[in-house]
Formats: structure tokens, sequence, C-alpha cells
């Protein structure tokens, strides 16, 4: 099972590692599903999260397949994910889900922006279940 976590948080760090030289990134936090309050990192159109609960170390990676102005400062997007939960103890599993996260990005200023988001999902390692996620952040966009 540690050889798995291992393995995905490798392959997780080096997808998001790519093309991070020339995307839009933003850091910041959110708070909510995975685990209260965690980081959440933005390379363009694919945000990660990352943050602990009582039982997991969560991480959540998405990738927007659309985002569109809806105002001025108002975007919405949808998009595909996965989200993994590596147990803390040894009471639980080794979590694997399928997601589809809908939300929406308000950019405060040029260099903040909030989001709000929920996150229909199927987990299918372990068991087979349908679940719900929702968090809201803010991150701050780096560079330029």
């Amino acid at each position: 099972m540690k050889k798995i976590a291992h393995a995905l948080a490798v392959v997780s760090l080096s997808l998001a590692s790519i093309g991070v030289a020339h995307a839009e990134t933003a850091i910041g936090a959110q708070f909510g599903y995975p685990g209260n309050i965690g980081l959440s990192l933005r390379f363009d159109r694919t945000p990660i999260g990352v943050a602990w609960s009582s039982d997991f170390l969560h991480g959540t990676a998405d990738r927007w397949l659309k985002k569109q102005k809806a105002g001025d400062k108002l975007d919405w997007y949808y998009g595909l994910g996965v989200d993994a939960g590596i147990p803390l103890d040894d009471n639980e599993d080794f979590f694997l889900a399928g997601r589809v996260p809908v939300g929406l990005q308000l950019m405060v200023s040029p260099k903040i922006e909030t989001f709000a988001e929920l996150a229909p999902g199927l987990q299918v390692l372990n068991d087979v279940d349908f679940y719900w996620a929702g968090c809201v952040g803010v991150r701050f966009l780096l560079g330029k």
C-alpha cells in the first residue's frame, strides 16, 4: 500500500511540473473537502489540492475542460479530476475516486482569485460509492 502511495505522489508531482515554467501559477488555501483546510495550487487550468484530515492525507488534481466568462471578473468552469486518500492509520484503506469539479472563480484583484467549487465523485478503489465534495478558497497569482 505504501508503494502505491509513493508512486501516486511521484506521478502527481511529475504531471504537475510539466509546463509549470510557462503556466499561470497561483498558490493559496482551500477550506472544505478534502480535509477542512489545505494547500491549493493552480497551474493554468490544473488545480491541485492537498490537505489532511483525522485519518487521511488527501490530494485532488483536476483539469478544467471549460472555463468561460460569467461577468467582468467572474468565470465559471467544469472539468475532470482524481481524488486520492492515503490513510494515516491502519484502520482505513487507500481511497481513489474520479470527480467532476464545477465552480466559480472571482478575480478580486489582478493578483488575487477566490473560488467556490462542488465536485461530485465516484470512489472506485476500496469500495464503489458516490459522494459530494465542496470547497472555497483563495489563491495568489505569482509572476506577471
